[in-house]
């Protein structure tokens, strides 16, 4: 099995060139691996993917040490990777569940300074295991156990609850003009009551609407997504609406981003459009916001991890909250004929 890793963050590479800045060493040490970690949980895919690689320190030009495969890929025979869960109010020594990882490899890491000819990832079929009741009142520890050493690398999260998207409603994409602006108004519970009543599953920290476009390109169906900017949840209660105003003319200049130029036309879908609210726990927003950069100056920035035993990250999302729409505003469809071919 070969998989796509585009849609993860590569973060782990990162790493090779911080580590100085967390960790004491002597710079006469002999070389000395640290072990990163990289995986996102979301009870609405079907499979969990996870991320294995080394960090490296002590002496010598890293460089000469990252084009060796081995110097930043475990061999798969070297450690096991699985992840267990438990009742978050219970210790983690009662174990509910074992997931336990395969190992493949993914081509897509381009050419660089580091090894690219292909990149090991580790992946467990979990369709259905994580969305069910029990599953929500679990926490889950991703565990990379050197088979060497006995050593463990660790990280821990809980699943993002369910929350409901309430507008717009029964299905209809219809943009109001509100202070000389078109706007589609969005909100959604950042978690439902009976949930969270339930201890099923935490409440996000941050959401970000997509409004999702299906046609065909070269006679090939595929999709556009047009994101939006996110929206930050400073509740710390649930059942608390939160809102996105979508306008008009950013769906616009995205959709003419997306298919102007390209041999484009529709899909026998009934629903060409999908709106998404996705969402991330503390831990990636946390991630999130240590890593991008805010202003013009380059500034020195701590690694965010919550790994134990390493560094990474190991965190939880969700993707797949949507609705469909049935009836589409026909101001897009107006504007769709300059890109789509009837």
């Amino acid at each position: 099995m070969r998989v796509s890793i585009k849609h993860l963050l590569a973060i782990a590479v990162m790493f090779f060139s911080f580590t100085s800045c967390e960790v004491e060493f002597d710079p006469n040490e002999e070389w000395k691996a640290v072990t990163v970690v990289y995986g996102l949980l979301d009870q609405d895919e079907d499979t969990t993917f996870v991320r294995v690689q080394k960090g490296f320190l002590g002496s010598g030009n890293y460089l000469d040490f990252s084009r060796q495969k081995d110097s930043i890929y475990y061999k798969p025979e070297d450690i096991d990777v699985f992840m267990v869960s438990h009742y978050f109010w219970e210790s983690e020594d009662l174990v509910k569940d074992t997931f336990w990882f395969n190992y493949t490899e993914s081509y897509y890491k381009e050419d660089g300074n580091f090894f690219s000819e292909s990149a090991p990832i580790y992946y467990c079929v979990t369709r259905g295991k994580l969305n069910h009741t029990e599953a929500l009142k679990q926490k889950y520890r991703i565990v990379v156990r050197n088979k060497k050493t006995m050593e463990e690398t660790t990280a821990s999260t809980r699943l993002i609850g369910d929350y409901s998207i309430l507008s717009p409603g029964a299905a209809i994409m219809q943009f109001q003009n509100r202070a000389g602006k078109q706007i589609l108004s969005c909100q959604w519970y950042n978690i439902n009551s009976s949930a969270a009543s339930n201890n099923e599953g935490v409440i996000a920290k941050m959401y970000q609407p997509t409004i999702r476009f299906y046609y065909k390109k070269d006679g090939k169906e595929t999709y556009l997504d047009i994101p939006f900017a996110s929206v930050l949840n400073r509740a710390q209660n649930s059942g608390v609406i939160m809102s996105y105003n979508i306008e008009l003319d950013f769906l616009l200049d995205g959709l003419e981003k997306g298919l102007s130029g390209a041999n484009c036309s529709y899909t026998d879908r009934t629903s060409m459009f999908e709106l998404y609210i996705s969402s991330c726990d503390l831990d990636m927003y946390e991630y999130y916001s240590n890593s991008r950069q805010e202003s013009m100056q380059l500034v020195d920035k701590p690694i965010y991890t919550n790994v134990n035993n390493g560094y990474g990250l190991f965190a939880s999302r969700r993707q797949n909250i949507k609705v469909k729409f049935e009836r589409v505003d026909e101001k897009v469809l107006l504007a769709l004929k300059q890109w789509i071919n009837d």
